[in-house]
């Protein structure tokens, strides 16, 4: 029996955590060269480049927004595994295709074509729902977050390092990997969507709102959607806003800045590993939901309130609590959408993080300038963005703690 008719195990799980780390190695290796890329086809116009940057941002995550609900459809008609093969070669093709770009107009093009690829996460997220019991589901999506963060804690530092050699360097790489992990997929990825599990694929279920109709007759699920937008919306954060307000209020360098990002990445996986999987078990999925909803909005608030660099630091152990949220949202999730509407649930949860990467950017950046500029009766305020974050996150815990109170927990279809 070939890897691809084998049946249904844990046995692609390790495959699909490589998958994740691939990816964001893959995608974090190009952060620190892709703005120096873009200027250079305008003549190193920095202001014509910020735009141009911006556009670049825009359209890869509006492709995203866009194919992702498709993605998903797509494998619950024909599984999991070509679409992750797929993806794969996918977002290869495309760092060869920006590398190798004599032009802005192709260079857009090959952005785009990776976004419209990068389905890789919610079908890693619906394999792991495939594969595992509704009890071990939030133990599973903590594994996969600490996949996650792996690969984007080491991919900034190796892509800066491989772009002081050649500035095309990192994308040569990040696309010899993501083939590489198509290759190898190809050979040893079992498929783990069963054959009477599978749903014809309709253009009304593949698109952003129909995808969510997966979610119908779940009262408390619709309510969910609201705080896991919130959650998408909040996390934007950092990558948005974090460099211009740590220049600007603790005179970071470019080192410093590299190794906080990467200190706050390591937390990260520190939480996923140790305590993520005990602390829900002891907790249920419900509470440790609200409790890390909870830390995200204390975490934040310190991070936008700390008037010093140490005050920073010291804040940043209590976003590791955080890190409660996404395993229990999923698990909640997972188990109450029936075994052929996986692909499409997290197609529908991936278009819900795109769109909010498309707000994100140009609110928490405009947030900053607002704050900076002294018009709070007089006093300066660069946290705005992290402040706004905080809000966000306590909101979305009013949401979900009315929502999660009202509801039993249903056994799963």
């Amino acid at each position: 029996m070939s890897n691809a008719q084998a049946a249904p195990s844990r046995a692609g799980v390790p495959f699909i955590l490589g998958v994740v780390v691939l990816d964001m190695l893959a995608i974090g290796l190009i952060v620190p060269v892709m703005v120096p890329l873009v200027k250079r086809f305008f003549d190193g116009d920095s202001a014509a480049a910020a735009h141009a940057f911006g556009l670049v941002l825009t359209l890869w995550a509006m492709l995203q927004f866009i194919m992702s609900p498709i993605l998903g459809a797509l494998s619950d008609q024909f599984g999991r595994r070509p679409i992750i093969l797929i993806s794969c070669t996918g977002l290869g093709l495309s760092f060869f295709a920006t590398a190798l770009a004599p032009t802005f107009a192709l260079f857009l093009a090959s952005r785009m074509i990776s976004g419209a690829t990068a389905g890789n996460i919610s079908a890693a997220n619906a394999y792991i729902a495939d594969v595992t019991a509704p009890q071990d589901r939030a133990k599973a999506y903590g594994m996969l977050g600490a996949a996650f963060g792996v690969g984007f804690s080491l991919g900034p530092a190796l892509g800066g390092l491989l772009g002081s050699v050649d500035i095309h360097l990192p994308f040569y790489v990040a696309g010899t990997l993501a083939l590489i992990n198509a290759a190898y997929g190809w050979f040893i990825l079992p498929e783990s969507l069963k054959a009477e599990n599978r749903t014809k694929f309709s253009w009304r279920k593949a698109n952003p709102i129909g995808a969510l109709m997966v979610f119908r007759g779940q009262t408390m699920l619709y309510a969910l959607l609201p705080v896991y937008a919130l959650f998408c919306l909040a996390q934007n954060v950092f990558p948005s806003s974090f460099v211009l307000y740590a220049q600007h209020r603790y005179n970071f360098d470019t080192q410093t800045i590299g190794l906080t990002m990467a200190a706050s990445a390591v937390l990260g996986i520190l939480a996923q590993a140790l305590f993520v999987q005990r602390a829900v078990k002891a907790f249920g999925e419900r509470r440790a939901l609200l409790i890390g909803l909870a830390a995200g909005a204390t975490g934040f608030a310190c991070y936008g309130l700390a008037p010093t660099a140490l005050w920073f630091w010291a804040s940043m152990p209590i976003m590791m609590i955080w890190s409660l949220f996404m395993p229990s949202i999923q698990s909640l999730m997972t188990q109450r959408v029936s075994a052929n509407a996986q692909g499409r649930l997290q197609g529908g949860l991936g278009s819900l993080m795109s769109i909010a990467g498309v707000i994100a950017p140009n609110l928490f950046t405009s947030l900053f300038a607002w704050g900076i500029s002294g018009q709070v009766s007089g006093v300066a305020l660069p946290g705005a963005p992290f402040l706004a974050a905080a809000s966000f996150l306590l909101f979305a815990m009013i949401i979900a703690a009315t929502a999660m109170g009202r509801q039993p927990a249903p056994a799963a279809t």
